[in-house]
């Protein structure tokens, strides 16, 4: 096998000295136990380094998510001025609610209240148009049975007067008749 250095995947901002830093894979050093010794350590080392790495990088990762909420959390903070405790906001908007029930429940009685004028008076119109109905029945009926009579008054005086110029007519022929009958010679 040719001879082949490894890294130990140390940061470059770590020195090594001595010993830790490359190590010679070569088999004409020590006897095979060495050999397989010196692999283990470097395969441990390079675990090791490579575990190290990926705790880091998950850590950073958790430390950017953390920032990145912290950041969400301030900027909602900042909008909805959620400086004081939660318990303060919970009776804030508990008070907020009580007072817009509060002015539901005002509207809502203001509005009864002029319902209930406007039904008052809804009724007396209505009760000063049945008195008034009332007193126009009677004047209804007298002014029907007038014109009633006054038809009658009226058809009675054109009997007469067709009565009389009958007559006038009867006497006009009359008169013509005696004056056919009477010689004026």
């Amino acid at each position: 096998m040719p001879g082949r250095r490894v890294s130990l995947g140390r940061p470059p901002s770590q020195s090594l000295s001595g010993d830790e830093g490359d190590i010679d894979l070569k088999h004409s050093q020590g006897s095979s136990d060495d050999h397989s010794n010196e692999t283990f350590a470097v395969i441990a080392a390079e675990f090791k380094a490579t575990w190290e790495k990926k705790l880091r990088g998950r850590d950073d990762k958790i430390v950017q998510t953390t920032q990145q909420e912290l950041d969400l959390a301030v900027r909602i903070i900042d909008i909805y001025d959620l400086s004081s405790s939660p318990f303060n906001q919970l009776q804030k908007k508990e008070t907020e609610i009580a007072n817009i029930i509060n002015d539901m429940e005002t509207l809502h009685q203001d509005f009864l209240e002029q319902y209930a004028i406007l039904e008052d008076k809804k009724r007396k119109i209505t009760a000063a148009l049945a008195e008034a109905q009332e007193e126009l029945i009677p004047l209804a009926v007298q002014r029907h049975q007038a014109i009633i009579s006054l038809g009658h008054e009226v058809e009675n005086g054109q009997l007469e007067g067709m009565a009389l110029i009958k007559g006038a007519c009867q006497s006009t022929r009359d008169i013509a008749q005696e004056l056919r009958t009477l010689d004026f010679d």
